[in-house]
């Protein structure tokens, strides 16, 4: 089984470029990651490229007898700590903060890693399901583990819906999304991560019909210009991977 894959990151119309990305792709292995920026142009910027390459570097210098899921554990830690540094560098960075979400594909098989609220969508025939939640404050209490409920209600993060409750860079992240069980992909399904630069202008059911049916660049750049051309106020910077599973 091999790969098809698109990707496109854009700045909108906001001063600065908070997201970052990347994806590696081999004939049987797959690895994306996607992050959103937060706390202004040096923080948000600062926050999501050092995430990016922080994970992309622990991938590679990964065991290979450690499991996806062990992986991902531990590396919310050391990123949390690396973004925790950077707060501490200067007046500038001391918001700093990024969402994260990861994909990992070995042998046919899905593993995610998410903290925020940017998503991972699996996109099979006429189904789209959104597999990672929101980490923010219109998070229902009946979602969370006993554990998250406590540190949801202790929040000060809790002034508007979309306001994060969970973040890379909150210092000792406990609210975060990984499959210990692999998902189980097939030939043609989709695997979509994305920033909210997208989710908010764009319904999941006018994602799923503007990526059914096409060429996977051209889905992408349509993806992009209905997102762009539907958002009334101001464009946020957008960041999408697609990934095609070959037959």
């Amino acid at each position: 089984m091999g790969f098809n894959i698109a990707e496109k990151s854009i700045i909108g119309n906001r001063e600065d470029q908070q997201d970052g990305y990347y994806s590696c792709i081999t004939e049987n292995i797959a690895f994306a990651v996607v992050c959103d920026g937060m706390g202004g142009s040096s923080g948000g910027g600062a926050a999501s490229m050092i995430a990016v390459n922080r994970l992309k570097k622990l991938y590679e210098a990964k065991n290979t007898n450690e499991t996806i899921p062990s992986f991902f554990l531990k590396a919310i830690d050391i990123l949390d700590e690396s973004i925790v540094g950077l707060q501490k560098e200067s007046l500038e960075t001391r918001g700093a903060g990024t969402t994260i979400v990861a994909a990992a594909i070995l042998q046919n098989n899905l593993y995610w890693l998410s903290v925020g609220d940017s998503r991972l969508y699996i996109l099979r025939g006429n189904e789209i399901v959104q597999v990672t939640r929101d980490h923010n404050f219109a998070l229902s209490l009946e979602q969370l583990t006993n554990t998250e409920r406590q540190d949801f209600l202790q929040s000060q993060r809790m002034h508007r819906a979309d306001a994060l409750i969970s973040f890379i860079g909150i210092g000792g992240v406990k609210i975060y999304d990984i499959n210990d069980t692999a998902f189980p992909l097939q030939p043609d399904d989709k695997i979509l991560l994305t920033t909210d630069g997208l989710t908010k202008a764009l319904t999941d059911e006018e994602i799923l019909s503007i990526l059914q049916d096409k060429p996977l660049q051209e889905s992408i750049e349509t993806l992009f210009y209905t997102a762009t051309k539907k958002t009334t106020g101001s464009q946020d910077n957008t960041t999408c991977v697609l990934i095609q599973i070959q037959k």
